[in-house]
């Protein structure tokens, strides 16, 4: 008898651990894509063709399919409009991403910025403050930027 509460409290608490962790990894998500999104809306043009292109780097990124992905992207619209600042975006990231992860996602943030092939000033400062939020070293941020400007030619 109190081996089967074991096994169904082991159960209980395994399953617990997974739904946890795929919150946790749903909510990293959704942070990352709200950085995305407002790397998008620097400029204040929000186009169909930066649209695309994030839902094609978000489900390339999380391995989504584009229904996803874009339910994905409608969420973290929906969570950057309502957001004061960045701060709880790039705190959730920093917690929950090694340093290696984070410089993928600020690759990402580059290629959204390029996205248009024009980088304008506001732009260039959002990603040195994105930089600074996420714990990204100048010197990385620079090499990350050159990167994807030597990669879209």
């Amino acid at each position: 008898m109190f081996k089967s509460f074991r096994i169904f409290f082991e159960s209980r608490i395994q399953d617990g651990a997974k739904e946890g962790a795929q919150s946790e990894q749903h909510r990293l998500r959704v942070a990352t894509c709200a950085l995305l999104l407002e790397a998008a809306h620097a400029d204040n043009e929000f186009s169909d063709e930066e649209r695309r292109k994030i839902g094609g780097l978000v489900a390339r990124r999380f391995q989504l399919d584009p229904g996803e992905a874009a339910e994905l992207l409608e969420l973290a619209e929906s969570e950057r409009a309502a957001s004061d600042d960045l701060y709880q975006f790039a705190r959730l990231i920093n917690e929950g991403f090694t340093h290696p992860r984070k410089l993928a996602i600020v690759e990402l943030l580059w290629e959204v910025v390029y996205s248009d092939d024009v980088l304008e000033s506001h732009e260039d400062a959002l990603m040195h403050k994105l930089g600074k939020l996420l714990g990204v070293r100048h010197q990385e941020l620079m090499a990350l930027k050159v990167k994807v400007k030597d990669a879209l030619g």
